[in-house]
């Protein structure tokens, strides 16, 4: 007999990203692994210039512009996780600030044995800065 749960069965999309090319965010390669839990039927990757018009397939060595749409999940929910190399990125100050926030209980607080907090992030706000951007160095000397 097995359990079945909300992550007994998913599906795993792992895609490198190279960001210090011409255009890029120069903050390193990163790992973006998609993952589609029970509820999804796929993950398609169909990158789009704009907005979600025109998607086309995702090749090796294509330039993606940060910011637009790289995957469609079809349908339900399902997360993103990004890896990033050490020291390349600096996280942005509300997102390092509430991270353990005293006081504040979530469901990942009992695992870890101390407050976890999620900050909710809307859709492409920028959620760190490359180390020696010049948003970070402004943050750096604001701090």
């Amino acid at each position: 007999m097995a359990e079945a749960t909300p992550y007994s069965k998913n599906k795993r999309v792992v895609t490198i990203l190279d960001t210090d090319v011409d255009g890029g965010a120069r903050a390193g390669l990163i790992a973006m692994i998609e993952v589609a839990a029970l509820m999804i039927g796929e993950i398609v990757q169909a990158y789009s210039g704009e907005r979600y018009e025109s998607p086309c397939a995702i090749e090796p060595g294509m330039l993606l512009k940060k910011g637009r749409p790289k995957s469609l999940y079809r349908p339900g929910s399902s997360t993103d996780v990004l890896i990033f190399q050490p020291g390349k990125i600096r996280f942005r100050e509300d997102l390092i600030r509430n991270r353990f926030a005293a006081g504040v209980q979530s469901r990942f607080s009992l695992g870890f044995g101390r407050p976890l907090v999620e900050t909710d992030v809307a859709v492409r706000s920028p959620i760190a800065d490359a180390r020696g951007s010049s948003a970070t160095k402004g943050a750096a000397r604001n701090a």
